[in-house]
């Protein structure tokens, strides 16, 4: 069994800014003299928002993935998959942002504006490669153990 260390942190810290994450919009743009909004609970027209689906999945998915990877640590390779599919689908999410950026961009009088709260899910797919980078060490050094016995 492995003892829980600082892969559990970071993991909580990953859920914990995915979470936050959800409740701001990650694109702001101007078209035609009206402002809309790109996030996973506000999308459309600045006060006739709606929820985008595809988003809100992902941004819960990912959270409830690294919540979930914290309780796994009695089967570390297990943990680690986990990790690293919930590391997959981040980089998907933000390819998919990055994406609706570009759509939505390429029109001819948008002014688009790049919100700061896209940093966090930046930040918690960080902290998702450290925790299971961590995870690669409590391996190594299971091995290791294993080896002397």
């Amino acid at each position: 069994m492995v003892i829980q260390r600082i892969q559990s942190v970071y993991l909580l810290i990953a859920v914990i800014l995915m979470a936050v994450f959800a409740f701001f919009p990650a694109l702001s743009f101007e078209l035609g003299g009206r402002e809309f909004v790109y996030g996973a609970l506000e999308t459309g027209k600045v006060g006739a928002t709606h929820i985008d689906p595809l988003m809100l999945m992902l941004i819960v998915l990912i959270s409830l993935l690294a919540f979930i990877d914290i309780f796994l640590y009695k089967n570390l390779q297990r943990q680690m998959t986990v990790c690293f599919v919930d590391i997959i689908l981040g980089l998907a999410m933000m390819v998919a942002i990055g994406i609706q950026a570009f759509v939505v961009g390429g029109r001819e009088g948008v002014t688009l504006t790049w919100q700061w709260y896209l940093a966090l899910p930046v930040l918690a797919i960080i902290f998702l490669m450290l925790a299971h980078k961590a995870m690669s060490s409590d391996k190594k050094k299971l091995r290791d153990a294993d080896r002397l016995r």
